[in-house]
């Protein structure tokens, strides 16, 4: 390490040391400890070098400001523990009846639908009651994490929070966000969406769904000619946006006023698109994570759920994958925020178990007509739905993380833009917060929060990211917190 490196460092630990020590005899200056710097600990960028390889090693406590050698790692500081959230839909609502506890509290009464996660029930809380202003119907899809009625004609589209989100905490991943969905793509100008997410232009995102390609994508190393011939790419790419950006330039100003409002919009997906390519190019000489591989079968085309068909696809196979390379990209530091659409609107796009026998479509099902069949068959598919959900929750809570898990350090939120007393209502949204007890989650079981926004989750998920609350927030729909979490 170069000397004048050390003396800085030697300056800072003494200066540090030196506040610590005297903090009492200055009482107006408020001093917070903070771990001294170590020189002895061992880089977050190191990496095992080999002749033509670079690996990266995984978090290592010994890479801890709290460290006192490679061999005493002691804990991670708590400002080192990355938090993570995950905000996934599900569409279409599902049945209330059997879902909602009567009782609140801590002691809530276990619900069919419910069973299977009750064993868990310290690590989550349900939220009854909220809604959704510009829901209901089909069109919950893309207010659901905008707060916005972007579905109507001349409607404004604006960013989504996850993407807000990451914005403030996703800058040291690899990835800022990843999106996901039962289909991949956006579907824009469809009646249903794919996707979630939003850029701050209010420019759809594309989903992904295949578990294989998700994993390819944070995983699967690239040679060097693989490298070079991406850098190249982009750059052939970047001229050709500056070439049409210079155009549009000259265009602009023979336009009126509305085309210059839409040549407005134009430029800015352009630039969302540079920013998205110099964020790439920023990895591209980095190694990814190295970890054991996944065995997604032979059949990779049966993990894609836009090329099968009802009596085929079996679904639980692939979503616990979905969920497994979810649990691999936060484990790795690999993004910090994730959106998922893991059931769309109107056409479901899971096939409803159909493997597992159920004979309707969950669309079908929803629209019950208090047909006692539909309703059987709704009930028992939303407690497989179930057994998904706690799949997931007991792999992140099984990777230990500093003194808690992966989970007590991550915010997931299961809800949906279809109410519970009627699957396509806006109010009684179906909601559960699940995780971040190292956050500062402080769990309830069951509340009652009725007439309150959906926004006011988001709005208090961001409290415990350490996220500043944006302006114009869910386009109004936030008007503050729930308050029994914090």
């Amino acid at each position: 390490m170069p000397r004048d490196v050390v003396l800085n460092q030697n300056f800072l630990i003494a200066l540090q040391t030196s506040l610590f020590k005297h903090a009492n005899r200055f009482k107006s200056i408020k001093v917070n400890y903070m771990p001294p710097l170590n020189r002895h600990s061992l880089s977050r960028r190191t990496m095992l070098r080999g002749t033509g390889v670079a690996v990266a090693l995984p978090w290592l406590e010994s890479m801890s400001s709290m460290s006192r050698s490679v061999v005493n790692a002691g804990e991670i500081a708590e400002h080192e523990r990355p938090r993570r959230s995950v905000f996934s839909m599900w569409g279409l609502g599902l049945n209330g009846r059997d879902f909602t506890p009567t009782q609140t509290g801590k002691n809530w009464e276990e619900t069919t639908i419910l069973k299977p996660l009750s064993h868990l029930r310290d690590d989550f809380t349900i939220v009854s009651g909220l809604k959704l202003t510009h829901s209901g119907g089909h069109g919950g899809d893309r207010t659901f994490l905008t707060g916005t009625s972007t579905h109507d004609a001349g409607s404004e589209l604006r960013i989504s929070c996850d993407q807000e989100l990451a914005e403030v905490v996703g800058n040291d991943t690899r990835f800022r966000s990843l999106v996901l969905g039962i289909n991949r793509g956006t579907s824009f100008g469809n009646p249903q969406d794919n996707t979630l997410s939003w850029t701050r232009s209010g420019t759809p995102i594309p989903a992904e769904n295949r578990p294989d390609v998700i994993f390819d994508r944070l995983f699967r190393s690239e040679n060097a000619e693989q490298i070079a011939a991406r850098k190249a790419g982009s750059a052939r790419t970047a001229s050709v946006l500056d070439a049409v950006r210079d155009e549009a330039t000259r265009l602009n100003n023979r336009l009126g006023q509305a085309d210059q409002r839409k040549l407005d919009q134009y430029f800015t997906s352009i630039r969302d698109l540079e920013h998205s390519m110099a964020e790439d190019l920023a990895w591209l000489d980095r190694p990814k994570p190295e970890v054991e591989p996944v065995d997604f079968g032979e059949d990779l085309q049966a993990l894609d759920p836009q090329r099968q068909k009802k009596s085929t696809f079996d679904y639980r196979r692939y979503q616990r994958l979905m969920y497994d390379v979810i649990t691999l990209a936060f484990q790795t530091d690999s993004t910090r925020v994730i959106s998922y659409m893991a059931r769309k609107d109107l056409r479901d796009g899971t096939y409803a178990y159909g493997t597992m026998g159920c004979p309707y479509g969950y669309h079908e099902m929803t629209h019950h007509g208090e047909d006692p069949d539909k309703l059987r068959w709704l009930t028992k598919v939303d407690t497989w739905y179930s057994e998904e959900w706690a799949y997931f929750i007991e792999k992140l809570k099984g990777v230990p993380e500093g003194s808690g898990s992966l989970l007590d350090h991550t915010m997931l939120v299961w809800g949906s833009s279809g109410g519970t007393r009627n699957a396509h209502n806006r109010t009684w949204l179906p909601t559960m917060l699940v995780g971040g007890h190292k956050l500062g989650v402080r769990h309830q079981g069951h509340i009652i929060k009725e007439d309150d926004y959906f926004g006011n989750l988001w709005q208090t998920m961001f409290g415990f990211m350490g996220a500043p609350i944006p302006q114009d927030f869910q386009g109004g729909e936030a008007d503050g917190v729930i308050r029994e979490l914090v």
